[in-house]
């Protein structure tokens, strides 16, 4: 409860009286408390996005509904959440045919000049990422972790100034990792994306399994499955859930073009744009 001099002073600011007062008071100290704390944020190279701004990506809000995070944190070219990528995802203790794969898509998505959309996760989504980041290709991470320990990396900070890689995050830049955020941000790669490719899914548990799951269930977006070699134990009842399976990293590419044409306008519209 505020002192009485501080009501007192509150009352004479404002010119009201009574409760309206230190309601307005209060207000205005929050949006004091706010503007310091976007300060802060920018200063350490972190934009917050709201989804009311021009730079939301509208691949979200389209393609999550209210499920769309309101407000993202974003390091990096904030352009680049608005091209439709291609997704990588996969568990963590994977072999190294599985890790090639992940390579191999993000490759060729440099040749393509698609971003490669992933987690943060070590295994195939860091695979995923570095394949494609030293091929000279763009990248979006979607982290689980702190942005702001991920910023203090020379790896991580490096590509981002050279508009190479973009962070975006839905929760507080200095949160550190949780299963619940692990899981959450999932639908948010699948979002980003034209297609994801699951490289490896333990059978009916962890995160990437969750995640492709409840992609397929929403049909938030198209979802394949590798099935050569280094597929895990549960790629195949993915399939079996609506997945499409998928052997060779060209093929992945290949749905990755066809889903960015099918949702160009067609020409009679491009017409009356002009």
């Amino acid at each position: 409860m505020p002192a009485r001099h501080e009501i007192s002073r509150n009352r004479a600011l404002t010119g009201l009286a009574g409760a309206e007062s230190d309601r307005i008071s209060s207000l205005l100290e929050s949006d004091v408390a706010l503007a310091l704390e976007l300060e802060k944020l920018e200063h350490s190279g972190i934009q917050v996005v709201s989804s009311y701004d021009d730079a939301y990506p509208s691949a979200l809000a389209d393609r999550l509904g209210p499920g769309a995070p309101p407000v993202l944190h974003v390091a990096g070219p904030t352009e680049l959440l608005q091209v439709g990528g291609v997704g990588v995802v996969g568990s963590r203790n994977v072999g190294r045919e599985a890790m090639e794969v992940a390579a191999e898509v993000a490759r060729l998505a440099v040749r393509e000049r698609i971003p490669v959309v992933s987690g943060a996760a070590w295994g195939i989504d860091q695979t995923a990422m570095a394949a494609a980041l030293e091929a000279g290709a763009q990248a979006i991470w979607i982290p689980a972790d702190a942005m702001s320990k991920l910023l203090r990396q020379p790896s991580v900070r490096s590509p981002i100034l050279d508009g190479a890689l973009c962070l975006a995050s839905p929760f507080s830049p200095g949160a550190g990792f949780s299963v619940g955020n692990a899981m959450s941000r999932k639908k948010l790669i699948y979002a980003l994306s034209q297609v994801t490719l699951v490289v490896t899914a333990d059978d009916g548990t962890g995160g990437t399994w969750g995640g492709a799951v409840e992609v397929l269930q929403k049909k938030i977006r198209p979802v394949v499955v590798w099935m050569g070699a280094g597929a895990g134990p549960g790629n195949l009842k993915l399939v079996q859930r609506g997945a499409r399976e998928v052997s060779s990293p060209e093929e992945v590419l290949k749905l990755a073009g066809e889903e960015t044409a099918a949702s160009r306008p067609p020409k009679e519209q491009l017409r009356l744009q002009f």
